[in-house]
This record gives structure tokens, sequence and C-alpha cells, in this order.
């Protein structure tokens, strides 16, 4: 029997849910997934539980619905929980051991391992992730593997990535009120990166954007590890509001207006009409009204070009503007905003290309992969970390029908 695993991401605008299976030689397929607009979520944490629980309902029936459709039935026991807001942070640390004899031995860099692992999480906060960087032998830094060199006082460096405590078990709250148990909660942008990037592009220099509903995540490598990572509050929701601010509309119709119309760029590509009409929605006495198509897209590109900016200079600070060799890489619901990849270029000085899954089959087909990264690096991190039979005992149960 092959390995199964599942994963959920309860963001601020959909609830997403998906299946992954491991295929003949290794790889991980996504085999079913759905998705169902999020409720009582607000920024990427939990507002009512209730309504929350009401998504995730919703989303497990219509993973039943199309695994019914498709003749085979799997019910879902357990789901890894996909982690994001502004709550998350990471912390640096490293702990030095002395080296035992001459030269380091793997038994030093176990240790150091050890040591770099030891750092003690505080009560209100919860653990996502530990990603090691480089090494450190007495002053010198920036070694991926010290086995054989000289020296006596060996670290790792290493980011301790945690979320806030509470707002992860209001989650698994939300999810047991929905008989689904949540197994280890990850951060959605470094699952992303799992599912997206290539070896090359975290050597050689590469930012990844996670542009969520709520809030954006944006991640560094440079020489193979994570260099820097952090969660800015300003998502999609931040756009639609703008508009719905700067034109009197109802954030359903500015919502209606960024997917359909906006660009985040403002220049001669805006459109061949000139305005664009406001869907009335209820309000029949507003059929014609229309609003200037540059003007909408002035007020996207402000906001969006803001936060870029924001990103920019904090890698700025960190000195790691000028490593991004291999360029920027978009994922989340908000990369698929018209004309988005022009406006990174233009603010990060660099090539951008959207995220689609390459470490994952079965998304092949899907209209806007990037938009599921996250989730999708979720179960190949379930896969690389997890056997069988940890998955499937009583937890994970699967039936078919054909």
């Amino acid at each position: 029997m092959n390995n199964i695993y599942a994963a959920l991401e309860l963001g601020t605008t959909r609830t997403v849910l998906a299946i992954g299976e491991a295929e003949t030689g290794g790889r991980l397929k996504v085999t079913c997934h759905a998705e169902t607009p999020s409720a009582g979520v607000r920024k990427s944490q939990i507002l009512n539980i209730q309504d929350a629980t009401q998504s995730i309902r919703s989303v497990l029936r219509e993973i039943e619905r199309k695994q019914e459709a498709s003749g085979a039935k799997i019910t879902i026991g357990n789901a890894f929980l996909v982690v994001s807001g502004q709550h998350v942070r990471a912390d640096p640390f490293s702990a030095p051991v002395q080296v035992e004899g001459a030269r380091v031995t793997a038994e030093d860099m176990e240790a150091a391992i050890r040591a770099a692992h030891s750092m003690p999480t505080s009560r209100d906060r919860e653990l996502l992730d530990i990603v090691e960087q480089d090494y450190v032998l007495d002053s010198m830094g920036g070694i991926p593997s010290p086995k054989g060199m000289a020296g006596r006082l060996l670290r790792l460096n290493t980011l301790h990535v945690h979320g806030d405590r509470n707002r992860i078990q209001d989650a698994r709250t939300a999810a047991d009120a929905a008989h689904l148990e949540i197994r280890d909660p990850l951060f959605a942008t470094t699952c992303a990166a799992e599912a997206v990037l290539e070896d090359h592009e975290r050597k050689n220099g590469v930012l990844l954007i996670d542009l969520g509903g709520g809030s954006t995540g944006y991640a560094v490598y440079s020489d193979g590890y994570l260099a820097a990572m952090e969660v800015i509050g300003v998502g999609g929701d931040h756009v639609t509001n703008d508009i719905a601010h700067a034109f009197q509309t109802t954030n359903t119709q500015a919502e209606g207006l960024k997917i359909r119309e906006a660009s985040a760029t403002v220049g001669g590509d805006d459109g061949a009409s000139a305005r664009v009409r406001v869907d009335p929605g209820e309000n029949t006495l507003l059929d014609n009204r229309t609003i200037s198509r540059r003007a909408l897209n002035v007020v996207v590109n402000a906001r969006l070009l803001e936060l870029f900016t924001v990103i920019r200079e904090r890698l700025e600070e960190l000195d790691l503007i000028h490593r991004l060799h291999a360029g920027v890489v978009l994922v989340g619901g908000g990369a698929r905003m018209r004309n988005i990849e022009a406006l990174a270029e233009q603010a990060f000085g660099a090539s951008v290309r959207p995220g689609r899954p390459i470490h994952v089959d079965g998304l092949e087909d899907e209209p806007f992969a990037p938009s599921y990264a996250a989730i999708a690096g979720a179960l190949l991190y379930a896969h690389r970390n997890y056997e069988e039979k940890s998955i499937l005992d009583g937890l994970l149960g699967r039936f078919f029908s054909r």
C-alpha cells in the first residue's frame, strides 16, 4: 500500500484540503484537492471557530464528492496544518560545541546539530520548523560541511520558525469539531519553497514571495539554505479594501473588479476600454455605473508596490538584495494578479517567474497551480519525513470501490 497524506490550509479567503499519494519511484502525486470560501478567518487568524469549522466541513464534503465521482473513497482522519499569518516569526540560534580532536568529525557535527536544536520554545509559542543553515568553525562562517577541517569551536546556525500557540490551537479546535485531527503545523512559505524551488535557485540566491489573502510571507535562500524569512500583515484583502474605499463599492464588488479588471501596473496596457463596469449586485439602480480603469490600476499598483518596497528594504538591511541571482518566485492566490510579475521585476530589479509546483505531480491541469504551492509543499514534507505506518495506522483509512 502506498503512503497517503493529507494537508489542510485554513486561509483568509479560502480553505483548501489536499490528498497526496506516493508513486512508484518516490514521487508524490496530489490525487485529490478541493477548496471552499473561508468564513470566520481574518488576516490568517480565526475570529469565529464555529464558522471556521463549517468551512472545514464544507471542504471535507467537497473532497468526498470528488472521490465518489472518481470511483474511489478516502476517509481522512488527520491532516498536516499549513500555517500563515503575521504571528509567525523566525529567530536565529546556535550553540557552540568543543571539537573533541584536532579535526572536526561526524560526531562533532552531530553534537553541533543537537546543540542548535536545543533552544527551548516559550509557552506561548509553537515550533513550526528548525531550519539548518551554515556551520561556523572558530571565527570562519559559511561552511556547508566542516568535516575534516581543523578548529576548536564548532556551531551550526539555525532559524527556529514558530507561531502563536493560541492561534494554532484555534485551528486545531475548529478541525477537531469537524472530526479532523491535526498533525504537525507547518509554515506556509517554507512549504511553498519545498514545492517550487530548484536546488540551483537556492544556491544562487532566490526570493520566494507567498501572496496570501490576509498576509504575505517571503523567504530568501542563498548558498543553498534559508537566509531570512518574515510575514508581513498585508495581503490581497488589503488591495480589495483599498478598491472599495477609493470607489465606494462593497467588498464583493471590489473583489470582482480586482480579479476581472485590475492590473498591478499602470501604463499603456491598461486596456482598450477606458472605463470598467461595476457589478451592481442586488442594486439594479447601479446597472450602468463605471469607473476609470486607469484609476483602478493606480490604486492596486500603489498597494502592491508599497508591499514589494517593504520587502526590498528588509532585504537591503540584511544585505541580501544583491544575492538574488536566480530572481524572484511568486506563489499564492495573489500571484494571479495581472502584470504582477512585471511589477515585481520593477521593484526588485530581478527576473520573476510564477511558482508552479515542480516536485509534486497531479496539479498540471490546475488553471493556476502557484496558488496550491503551500499545500503541495506540506504534502511533500509529510512524504519526505513520515513513514507509511505512522500515517496510516488508525489515522488515515483508505477504502476503494471500483
